[in-house]
């Protein structure tokens, strides 16, 4: 199997990294990552399937209102 790298440029790391812990925080465990390449900017969605969440649900209650309002499109369409 040959390994074709995929690159994708200029992601702003903290919508990134406000993302995905949200998405840890909520209980998942894995996520999927599907990228569009765009000239400008490229754009990565992140998925979660319903077998990626914990069984268990560590949400913390204290840490909730810290968290960044995310709407689905914001998830999905990550910049």
């Amino acid at each position: 199997m040959e390994n074709k790298e995929i690159r994708f440029r200029k992601i702003s790391l903290q919508l990134l990294l406000d993302t995905l812990t949200h998405i840890w925080d909520s209980g998942a465990d894995y996520v999927d990552i599907i990228g569009i390449q765009n000239e400008d900017q490229d754009v990565i969605n992140i998925v979660v399937k319903d077998d990626y969440m914990s069984e268990e649900e560590d949400i913390q209650d204290d840490d909730e209102d810290d968290l960044p309002t995310l709407s689905d499109e914001d998830i999905n369409n990550l910049i």
